[in-house]
């Protein structure tokens, strides 16, 4: 099962928990925060990475990004979303994913409240 991480710039914490059994590859967009967290998870464990960056050259700074989060949710067979609750990338991709029919893993983090789950 190809997962994308993604998530929060905010948080830095072990993601390997959450993956399923089953995952043969994670997916990233190179960013700080859970998607570092995703390449450190993966090199830990042996499990294939594959990294989407923004193509800056070729789109506006703040279409870049969403792209390329779009080529994520593509690219996956599940979402793993660990998000701050305030991240409006990590926003925005949830709900992109949820759009088109793509699973979702929610784990929100906050600084007051730990952690909680939802499966969509």
């Amino acid at each position: 099962m190809k997962v994308a991480v993604i998530g929060s710039r905010s948080l830095h914490i072990n993601i390997a928990p959450f993956l399923p059994p089953e995952t043969t590859m994670l997916i990233s967009g190179g960013a700080s925060g859970i998607d570092r967290q995703a390449e450190i998870c993966a090199r830990a464990n042996h499990i294939p990475i594959r990294v989407f960056l923004p193509d800056y050259r070729r789109y506006p700074p703040k279409i870049a990004p969403l792209l390329r989060n779009q080529q994520i949710v593509a690219a996956c067979d599940l979402v793993l979303a660990i998000w701050d609750g305030r991240s409006r990338g990590t926003k925005y991709t949830i709900e992109y994913a949820q759009k088109i029919g793509k699973p979702v893993d929610l784990r929100l983090f906050t600084h007051m409240s730990g952690s909680k789950s939802w499966s969509k």
